[in-house]
């Protein structure tokens, strides 16, 4: 064998040798960041509690996922569906973050692309209320939505969407001061150039928005998508406050009162959690393809 195969061969060695390590490494980082998943997927199928820091089961059973669907109620009391609870979420979620997406995504255009007087106030309420905490507005929107002339609207309504009609109302005024700051922020990285391009071409301004920039902000508007839905689904304080009936309860409402009783062991309590937490897993894969930067100077050339 030659020198040179015998460095070929020692330089493959490092570097075939810096990749195991590499990818040791990240495999053990994720590892210990999916325990807690995979500890509770275990949990779920023990018919006793796991004390063990091992993630398998003590006593294998089914139990908590062939009833983690459904769930008794005691005497009279209506029982609880997840699949309803499910759909009692998205009545609420949906429209929340297709409104607040497309509202907030309008209101930075406006901000960030063009003039008018009283830009910069607008822009200093937008970090106002981006500062103050949600809790100080409830009370008076509580107030508002059982007003008497707002309360028909919406209470013992049985269109769907419509009962659940003020957790997600003030979606469609761009109310989320945290998703127009985000849209605001990426639109100040996009060059004026695509603007004044497509200006140059006849089109106006909303055809520069939907058919120039929308390319360009697709990965911000699939985050501020998933953080909106991310931050609906697990809402617990609104709900509680305009949803009483036990067929209206959204999943946040649910699953607390699944907790350990004569009929519920807690096989059933991890696979319960288990569901309610996989429709965000399968959200937040499904779109994280989106998930990348912005490649705006890609679209000009020269």
């Amino acid at each position: 064998m030659t020198e040179a195969q015998k460095r070929i061969q020692v330089d493959k060695f490092k570097k075939n040798f810096k990749q195991g390590v590499k990818y040791s490494i990240i495999v053990a980082a994720a590892f210990i960041m999916l325990y807690p998943l995979l500890w509770i997927v275990g949990a779920s199928f023990s018919a006793s509690a796991n004390e063990s820091f091992w993630f398998i089961p003590n006593d294998f059973t089914l139990i908590g996922w062939k009833e983690s669907l459904t769930a008794p109620g005691w005497g009279s009391a209506q029982g609880y569906s997840l699949l309803r609870a499910l759909w009692n979420t998205l009545q609420y979620t949906i429209p929340h973050v297709l409104f607040g997406t497309f509202s907030t995504l309008i209101t930075a255009y406006v901000i960030t692309r063009m003039h008018f007087k009283g830009k910069k106030l607008v822009f200093a309420l937008i970090i106002g209320t981006l500062l103050m905490p949600n809790t100080v507005f409830r009370i008076p929107l509580y107030a508002f939505w059982t007003s008497g002339a707002i309360a028909p609207i919406w209470e013992n309504s049985n269109v769907p969407f419509m009962a659940y009609f003020p957790l997600w109302a003030g979606s469609v005024f761009a109310v989320n001061s945290f998703s127009v700051f985000m849209f605001i922020q990426f639109f100040r990285t996009i060059p004026r150039d695509l603007d004044e391009a497509a200006y140059m071409d006849g089109a106006n301004k909303f055809q520069v928005l939907f058919y120039v920039l929308m390319p360009v902000l697709k990965p911000i508007v699939m985050t501020v998508a998933l953080l909106l839905f991310i931050a609906e689904f697990n809402d617990y304080q609104g709900p509680l406050i305009y949803q009483g009936a036990t067929k209206s309860l959204p999943l946040s409402l649910v699953l607390p009162q699944l907790g350990l009783d004569s009929t519920n062991t807690y096989a059933h309590v991890y696979a319960r959690s288990i569901v309610s937490v996989s429709v965000l897993i399968i959200i937040f894969f499904a779109a994280q393809r989106y998930f990348v930067g912005n490649d705006a100077d890609s679209a000009i050339k020269g």
